[in-house]
């Protein structure tokens, strides 16, 4: 079970689930229309800025001793990574504005933003799951792109929830949070990036 725990926990890893709703938004959205080019190219762009850049510096900390271990595992671990991944957040919005994509899908970013910046707050003197943060930041995804499309993606929705909880059980199985800590995760994610979604979109009046 731990080996299991272990594999989700890294194949769901927060530093993905930017990629992985890049994914989700040019195969579930209108946008799958988009040449596959230019898919690829802005798919590059995202795992590039939120997920290599990221990846690397966590490797070079923990290779200096700056952290205890890859996962961050102790609280005041979390800062600096933190910070990058800010910093690479805004690189990245910046990168899909100029190629002019439609503002939902800038909000799916500042949603992120938005829950990255909370938990960085949380960590001051708490510690949430950054995984559960992300997971259901895709959920929040999920039901954006419901509200916009005004449809109802049956597949997606149970494979994100039945993703959440096995994480979920995942994170508390391996003792790296309380059930406490994971249901902070999820709201955060969820309500910033399905909020971001819903308010940037009724203000343009995207529909």
């Amino acid at each position: 079970m731990k080996t299991l725990a272990h594999f989700f926990s890294a194949v769901l890893t927060p530093l993905l689930m930017p990629f992985y709703g890049i994914c989700i938004i040019f195969f579930f959205s209108y946008l799958y229309i988009l040449p596959i080019s230019f898919k690829l190219f802005i798919a590059s762009g995202v795992l590039f800025f939120t997920a290599i850049i990221p990846a690397m510096t966590i490797l070079w900390m923990y290779k200096t001793k700056k952290v205890k271990s890859i996962g961050l595992n102790d609280r005041h671990d979390r800062e600096i990574p933190y910070m990058i991944n800010l910093f690479g957040y805004g690189f990245c919005l910046y990168f899909l504005y100029k190629t002019r994509l439609p503002i939902w899908v800038l909000a799916f970013f500042i949603g992120c933003i938005g829950s990255i910046i909370t938990a960085l707050l949380i960590n001051i003197r708490w510690k949430n799951s950054a995984h559960l943060t992300g997971i259901s930041g895709l959920t929040g995804l999920a039901f954006g792109l419901a509200s916009i499309q005004m449809t109802f993606p049956i597949v997606l929705f149970c494979t994100l929830i039945m993703l959440t909880g096995i994480l979920g059980s995942a994170r508390i199985g391996l003792g790296r949070h309380t059930l406490m800590q994971v249901t902070a995760g999820v709201i955060n994610g969820f309500i910033w990036v399905f909020g971001s979604i819903l308010l940037i979109s009724f203000y343009f009046n995207i529909t």
